[in-house]
């Protein structure tokens, strides 16, 4: 759709500002802060290349909002009989936001304002059939109910970090028109932490149909000290310290900004003087989306180091997607390729016979009562090495089916050990395992299923024993997550990153370690956020420590030896694979364990 830019630009020329720095002035294209230029230019282009959704992840003061409630105004003059809805965060700021519409409506010339038909706290009406409701996007009285029985075709939603009711916010988002040629729903937000507003943000950039936009506080050409300045010649020494470094370098590579040295004595001014706390400077003013969302307690993981493995799996061929359509049984189950956006299964190294794995699952409410995801991460394992070769995760699964998923994985990852999270849920699975094998065991030796029997009779599991007794005590299978247990296959996990051992390819398991972090002396991700793969990561990596690493050692199963293999075999053509290769080597062995392939 063509956004009429012209027309919104004189639009904007006759709507009186308040600005906190300048006093009283009109918003038009040359009074606009970069910010909001860059705001409005974004969702330009996204109206022109079909997208109708806008997820606006923004600094503190940048003057988004001001701009987008003239949009707002603009859109219902503009289309007559628009029915939209400006939800936000208080009575007091819908208040505010409502005295802003009147002004900018009191402020048009005659021949551009359309007249108010109808105007209360909860709805301004125009002549042209248009209506602007306002309200709360969030409350405790009647959660669930915001959006109900009203069909919207434009949506301002503000400061949804600080929504509390994800039902209403479903409510909303269920009343949304998606066909309307029409229809325009800006989000617009601060990030406060890891809560539906971040859910929220990761949506919005993994989808086809919405845009997200960040938009840091170096835009704002306000944030700067100038030369000669006492806050510039205090606070400026012309270097950058090391963590300066790493996001200043972080907004080059991500947006292609060079922050300036008057930008820098800004910040370093806002951090001494106004904002002493660094992890609040970073959430009101984050320089790059990945600094946006502050953590309550502390990382865990080092984020540098994330950060890196980041910018290495960037770089990286992306892994081939798979899903699984379960049938009334395993054996009729089939396993299809699928894109990014619908897949259950991802695969980055084909299975070698020679090799060697650990395979750790974390069934749905496994490891915490809001784990509500059922995820398998998969490793090679050698003397020297760690390096994740497949991942499982998804919410939609039952025990039983999660138990064929974990039983195919371990028959397509032939020399592997299992290591299951058994509290809960794991109970159940461990049955249907047991169920399967015992099935399998009544399959005659020549039979077509005799590899299915074969797999599930040779499955090896964890077997947990404690450290402080000697000689571990009798031990028992797979793992029971304490908080004494987490500790122990948490920190493993950590120290094989920390030493340059593990090797990881997912960028969901690098983004759920992001907001893993110690609070109160309890591992975990906050505010009932998701951690399901850096469990079953864990799951994996205490189980290669304790039980595989050292008789890997002693068998001289190492990286260079394997990195030797693979030059030799590439010098012979053999490890150049295709997509149809990695397509048709997987449809095999899933064919091998009894999976169906269609």
């Amino acid at each position: 759709m063509k956004f009429p830019l012209a027309r919104f630009d004189q639009f904007c020329t006759s709507l009186p500002v308040d600005s906190k720095e300048k006093g009283r002035v009109m918003l038009s294209p040359k009074k606009q802060l970069g910010t909001q230029r860059y705001a409005i230019e974004e969702i330009v282009k996204g109206l022109e290349e079909g997208v109708h959704f806008f997820d606006i992840l923004k600094a503190r003061q940048l003057g988004c909002t001001t701009i987008t409630l003239a949009l707002d105004l603009f859109w219902h003059f503009e289309h007559p009989g628009m029915q939209g809805t400006l939800a936000v965060d208080s009575e007091e700021n819908r208040e505010m936001m409502r005295s802003t519409l009147k002004l900018f409506h009191e402020g048009l010339p005659g021949d551009m304002r359309i007249p108010l038909a109808l105007d209360n706290r909860n709805l301004m009406a125009f002549g042209n059939r248009s209506r602007l409701m306002l309200q709360i996007g969030s409350g405790a009285r009647r959660k669930g109910t915001k959006g109900r029985g009203k069909g919207l075709i434009f949506l301002h939603a503000t400061e949804t970090a600080s929504w509390e009711d994800p039902e209403s916010l479903a409510s909303i988002l269920a009343s949304l028109a998606q066909e309307n040629p029409l229809r325009l729903y800006v989000f617009e937000s601060t990030a406060r932490g890891y809560n539906m507003r971040h859910d929220m943000w990761r949506t919005a950039k993994n989808s086809v149909t919405k845009k997200a936009i960040f938009i840091g506080w170096w835009r704002n050409e306000l944030y700067r000290k100038e030369p000669g300045s006492v806050e510039y010649e205090t606070y400026w020494d012309g270097a950058f310290t090391a963590p300066e470094r790493e996001w200043v370098n972080a907004v080059k590579v991500l947006y292609g900004y060079d922050l300036s040295a008057e930008q820098m004595a800004w910040w370093r001014w806002m951090g001494a003087e106004i904002i002493s706390d660094e992890n609040l400077l970073m959430q009101e003013y984050p320089p790059t989306e990945r600094h946006a969302f502050i953590l309550t307690g502390q990382n865990f993981f080092s984020l540098p180091l994330i950060e890196r493995e980041e910018q290495r799996v960037d770089a990286e061929t992306p892994p081939s997607y798979w899903r699984y359509k379960f049938g009334e049984s395993f054996m009729h189950t089939q396993v299809e390729e699928a894109n990014e956006q619908i897949e259950q299964l991802k695969v980055w190294e084909l299975p070698d016979a020679q090799a060697y794995y650990s395979i750790g699952g974390d069934p749905a409410f496994g490891s915490s009562e809001w784990a509500d995801r059922f995820a398998i991460s998969v490793w090679r394992c050698y003397a020297d090495r760690f390096e994740q070769v497949a991942e499982f995760c998804t919410p939609h699964l039952t025990t039983y089916r999660y138990a064929w998923v974990l039983c195919s994985l371990a028959g397509l990852y032939r020399n592997s050990r299992v290591n299951l999270e058994i509290n809960g849920p794991g109970e159940a699975v461990m049955n249907e395992i047991n169920t399967l094998k015992r099935q399998a065991s009544s399959i005659p030796s020549r039979s077509d299923g005799k590899e299915l029997r074969d797999v599930l009779g040779s499955m090896k599991y964890y077997l947990y024993r404690r450290l402080d007794q000697p000689g571990g005590g009798t031990g028992v299978y797979h793992t029971l997550t304490t908080h004494k247990m987490k500790e122990r296959m948490v920190n493993g996990f950590n120290d094989l990153l920390e030493r340059g051992e593990g090797v990881i390819h997912s960028k969901d398991l690098l983004e759920e370690m992001k907001i893993f972090v110690r609070e109160d002396g309890v591992l975990g991700a906050p505010n009932r956020a998701k951690d399901d793969r850096v469990i079953s990561a864990s799951l994996a990596a205490v189980q290669y420590i304790e039980h595989m690493r050292i008789p890997l050692e002693q068998m001289g199963v190492t990286w260079a030896k394997e990195r030797e293999r693979r030059a030799k075999r590439a010098e012979t053509g053999e490890d150049i694979d295709t997509d149809n290769q990695v397509s048709r080597a997987v449809r095999g062995y899933m064919n091998r364990v009894g999976l169906r392939m269609p």
